[in-house]
């Protein structure tokens, strides 16, 4: 997570440095499908959390199912950044377009790559879960992905708050 935090930490450098250095910074429309997603991801986080109070309370039926559903929200989650990157598109965005929308693609991007990492732990959780392999050795993964899902979502919340302020 450290990695995480310094990566994002010099994107918004540069961000900061080169808005500043001239006059050619051109509003990106943020796509609505990026606040349906941010509530989606939150709904993802409070589907793991609530997943892993069961697990703590050895009810392993309903971890399955809330982990199942944060894991499947969290999907949908990197699906609607699709859509919305093809919105993006078809108004005629493109990644070289202009220094602005290169940053916001670079910064969604960059989220989206942590999200596919984070996926990666949720879907190992969801199978060892539903194969009822989840001892105490593998117990720790499940409070790491939860920790690391939230880490995205406050993340993505910074995100967000600067493509509205800047982008």
């Amino acid at each position: 997570m450290c990695a995480s935090v310094m990566t994002f930490s010099a994107f918004l450098s540069a961000v900061i440095v080169r808005r500043g250095l001239g006059n050619d910074w051109r509003h990106v429309p943020l796509p609505t499908i990026f606040w349906w997603n941010t509530g989606v991801l939150i709904l993802s986080s409070v589907m793991l959390d609530l997943a892993r109070r069961q697990l703590n309370r050895a009810n392993r039926i309903a971890f399955n199912w809330l982990w199942l559903a944060g894991t499947l929200l969290g999907a949908g989650f990197l699906a609607g950044q699709v859509l919305g990157w093809k919105q993006l598109v078809e108004h005629g965005f493109y990644m070289q377009g202009n220094v602005s929308s290169s940053f916001f693609y670079i910064l969604t991007w960059a989220h989206a790559t942590h999200a596919i990492g984070g996926l990666i732990a949720l879907i190992y959780v969801t199978i060892q879960a539903f194969r009822f392999r989840l001892g105490p050795a593998k117990r720790t993964a499940v409070s790491v992905s939860v920790v690391f899902w939230h880490f995205l979502d406050v993340l993505w919340i910074a995100l967000m708050a600067l493509f509205l302020a800047w982008f």
